[in-house]
């Protein structure tokens, strides 16, 4: 667990130096005048914006309108409320939501195919979250790291947010490559440079686009 979180410092690092030589769109877009009525409907206050995302093989758009939902228990000493390594106690709705994969590389340098490559900056993500349960003392409140999502339905609304470390820059290139959560799942199943999917009590709102 030392090591690995040795390597989530460094890659963090190298990341976030990174990020303003990617060509990867992230954080508040312009809508396009087909996107309005997703505008209109922000709520709380919350920013309008888009990431992308893999599904299916494909780079699709993630719309945004509404903030993300943490909820205490599991505790956090996150300024956000949210953890990383616990299940979600308190969800936003009743009913099952689904999973939005966010992949985090643990490697340098780091790919260019991030999809929120800015550490703790991206379009209604929190900014920080605490990783003492993954990562140990001292992460109580760390910057949420650069990722990529990947989505195996196309839906919208609340997703539930489950992480998944990559510690080969090889494995990552196949995943980027196949954009899709089967490719991912044959990795995991291999056990080499991934690791299994990691709770969070983290969630999103987005809508999936073509």
């Amino acid at each position: 667990m030392q090591r690995l979180a040795s390597l989530f410092t460094s890659a963090l690092a190298v990341v976030v130096v990174a990020a303003g030589c990617t060509d990867v769109p992230t954080e508040v877009h312009s809508m396009h005048e087909t996107e309005a009525s997703f505008a209109h409907n922000a709520q709380g206050g919350a920013e309008i914006g888009t990431t992308l995302g893999w599904f299916d093989g494909k780079v699709v758009t993630l719309f945004y309108n509404k903030d993300f939902f943490c909820a205490q228990p599991p505790s956090s000493g996150a300024d956000s409320g949210c953890s990383l390594g616990a299940e979600p106690e308190v969800m936003p709705r009743g009913g099952n939501i689904p999973v939005v994969y966010v992949m985090v590389p643990l490697f340098s340098p780091a790919p260019p195919n991030l999809h929120c490559p800015v550490s703790g900056e991206c379009i209604n993500h929190p900014a920080t979250m605490d990783l003492t349960r993954v990562f140990g003392a001292g992460t109580e409140n760390a910057s949420l790291p650069p990722h990529s999502h990947i989505i195996d339905k196309r839906v919208s609304g609340w997703w539930e947010i489950e992480v998944i470390g990559v510690t080969d820059r090889a494995v990552w290139d196949r995943i980027a490559a196949a954009r899709d959560l089967k490719t991912v799942r044959e990795l995991q199943e291999a056990g080499v440079g991934i690791t299994g999917d990691i709770p969070s009590n983290l969630f999103l709102f987005f809508g999936v686009r073509p």
